[in-house]
């Protein structure tokens, strides 16, 4: 799956617009340069891997779409990981199929913009349920080096936060047990962090960025309710006008996809009990706040979330299925046949928005006007 996903991403990879966006050009120069980096660190853990690669493929803008597409492998494996967890192989396998083919992940995981770190999210709940599973000085470990790089990111200081609190026990209990652990990480975080707060000495407005909040000042509160009440209409209606990432107005999910997240909606509300449905929960309301400030935060932040209640509601309809049919080996064969049809015309609509619709569209060859070859400002 991992090597049928990675032609996808690699495919027509530097030739599928004519050209490169600005904010992909921006995005370059603002790699090139580790002490560029160090005093403008915003999406560092994007930037310096950019930077590193520059060193092997120097200048090429397509060096920024080979790293978002790191980003994206990295999502898809955790995805599936953590969908298997909660839900099962069958959910995990349907689910990662349709995320994975889904025009939103291809948009973020194939521009060569930062905007596909905000999929990271899904990584720190990762941790979170390593931790609970394991409760050890490895996924203590890797959540410490984690936090600290997503730190940078805008918007996720409020989630890493928020987890924290959620697993402060588990985390506590590490504590007694591995100091030694514990003091290693947190030597980690700080250093770390020090360009960071650095960076916000000299310059304070970096911080509201850093917060995801607005960096020109807070919209009136009409603008704000309105913005927020536009996130779920870009989901299930009518997609936001961003030719640079998405197709006219198409909805974010297709008809298959918002029925079966309704379903898995569904089966996430009779279980709110379980700390997942919890944490769904807290990313939607703060992911969606965060998306309607305006403030770098954008429905890449919550896309994973979405797909997963996408692939609960998949292995949901399995499950009925399964129930009803207990020994009937045909008429399973026949419930897996047919979801199976309707995750491929789920894919297959989304593949033909991304590859063949939205770069012939007008107006996104109008964006994509930077030549395939850049060169970096001195």
């Amino acid at each position: 799956m991992v090597a049928a996903f990675g032609w996808l991403l690699w495919w027509q990879l530097g030739t599928l617009t004519s050209g490169y966006s600005p904010s992909e050009a921006q995005t370059l120069q603002a790699s090139s340069s580790l002490k560029y980096i160090f005093h403008h660190p915003l999406n560092a853990p994007y930037t310096l891997v950019v930077n590193g690669l520059l060193h092997i493929n120097h200048h090429d803008l397509i060096v920024l779409r080979v790293v978002s597409v790191i980003f994206g492998l990295l999502t898809l494996s955790i995805f599936y990981w953590l969908v298997r967890y909660w839900h099962g192989e069958r959910s995990a396998f349907f689910g990662t199929v349709i995320f994975g083919a889904s025009a939103w992940f291809l948009h973020a995981s194939r521009l060569g913009t930062p905007d596909v770190v905000l999929f990271m999210l899904l990584a720190l709940a990762a941790c979170a349920v390593w931790l609970k599973q394991k409760p050890g000085p490895l996924p203590l470990f890797v959540s410490f080096v984690l936090a600290a790089a997503l730190v940078y990111v805008p918007g996720m200081i409020w989630f890493i936060v928020a987890g924290i609190l959620w697993r402060w026990k588990s985390i506590d209990k590490i504590f007694n047990k591995q100091l030694w652990m514990v003091s290693l990480g947190a030597l980690l975080l700080l250093a770390t962090l020090a360009p960071l707060g650095w960076a916000i000495f000299k310059t304070p407005e970096l911080a509201k960025q850093i917060a995801g909040l607005p960096a020109t000042g807070w919209p009136d509160p009409l603008t704000s309710l309105r913005a927020l009440a536009e996130v779920p209409v870009h989901i299930f209606f009518r997609g936001p006008l961003l030719p640079e990432h998405w197709l006219g107005r198409v909805a974010v999910l297709d008809a298959f996809c918002t029925a079966m997240l309704g379903l898995g909606g569904y089966l996430y509300v009779r279980h709110f009990g379980l700390a997942r449905a919890k944490v769904l929960a807290a990313v939607f309301v703060l992911g969606a706040g965060l998306v309607a400030l305006g403030g770098g935060v954008t429905l890449t932040l919550l896309a994973p979330f979405l797909y997963i209640l996408v692939a609960a509601g998949v292995g949901f309809m399995l499950d009925r299925w399964w129930t009803v049919f207990p020994r009937n080996i045909i008429a399973q064969s026949v419930g897996a046949g047919l979801i199976s049809i309707a995750v491929l015309a789920s894919c297959w609509y989304a593949l033909r928005n991304y590859y063949v619709a939205w770069p012939n569209a007008p107006v996104t060859r109008t964006v994509f006007v930077v030549p395939p070859s850049d060169t970096i400002k001195k």
